[in-house]
């Protein structure tokens, strides 16, 4: 039996052109395929994240954070605060990468690391 493959995080939003605002205009993210009420995005490195309009009530997630590798962390802060939203100060880890905290429209948690 083959293994299973990761194809992509699907995660639930209320408003998907809102969403797509922030994902791809404003984080930079690259649209993959688009659907009335779907929106697949990606990066560089071939991970995709597959964005679904539902109603509210099938909204939110505790406990889960997406992560997205930047090559600068401090100018990333910078445009989101520039555009709003509310960011942790970038800061080193113990684990030797540089990181700050955010959440999307929708309430998930983000992060940026380099």
């Amino acid at each position: 039996m083959d293994a299973p493959s990761l194809s992509h995080l699907s995660v639930h939003v209320r408003d998907l052109a809102r969403t797509r605002r922030f994902y791809v205009e404003l984080l930079g993210l690259e649209v993959l395929s688009e659907a009335p009420s779907y929106l697949r995005i990606g990066g560089g490195d071939g991970f995709r994240i597959g964005l679904e309009e539902r109603p509210a009530r099938d909204v939110g997630a505790m406990g889960i954070e997406l992560v997205l590798r930047v090559a600068d962390v401090d100018a990333m802060a910078a445009r989101l605060r520039a555009a709003g939203v509310p960011v942790t100060a970038p800061a080193d880890q113990a684990s030797g990468s540089r990181q700050a905290w955010f959440h999307d429209p929708d309430g998930y948690r983000l992060s940026v690391y380099s």
